[in-house]
């Protein structure tokens, strides 16, 4: 039986959140493409192809990841759970990171939006979410 305390239902709330992103950007790239704000380069082939693989593929099987440890946790262990869902909790608050950088090394190309303002609010929320399983195992 799977843990249903609220750091693991964070965890799995927000990866199924992520894997839904991810479907999305692999069924409809296009759809992808407007999340993230950018587009196949028109003068090269098989741009399309990096929003189904990079923002499609790799978000579903990362995130399903975590679901599966959490679903499996009585078989993979809690240590599972939390390296897995820790991991993919990084790599948002990364992508948080990145965009915080941007926005103030960057401003003179424009980063300074409310989009990028609320995707780091997104991204972050998205990594906490991620991360409670392992943030709660230090609390004790």
């Amino acid at each position: 039986m799977p843990d249903l305390s609220l750091p693991w239902m964070l965890a799995a709330t927000a990866s199924a959140i992520g894997a839904l992103m991810g479907l999305m950007s692999l069924a409809v790239p296009r759809w992808g493409a407007n999340v993230v704000r950018l587009a196949p380069a028109p003068d090269l082939k098989g741009g399309w192809a990096e929003f189904r693989s990079s923002y499609g593929g790799a978000l579903v099987l990362a995130h399903g990841a975590v679901l599966l440890t959490l679903m499996m946790s009585a078989q993979a262990g809690s240590g599972a759970v939390m390296g897995a869902s820790f991991a993919v909790g990084l790599y948002w608050l990364g992508m948080a990171m990145g965009r915080a950088i941007s926005m103030a090394a960057d401003a003179d190309h424009g980063t300074r939006t409310r989009y990028n303002a609320a995707a780091i609010g997104f991204e972050t929320l998205m990594g906490l979410a991620l991360c409670a399983p392992f943030i709660a195992h230090l609390g004790g």
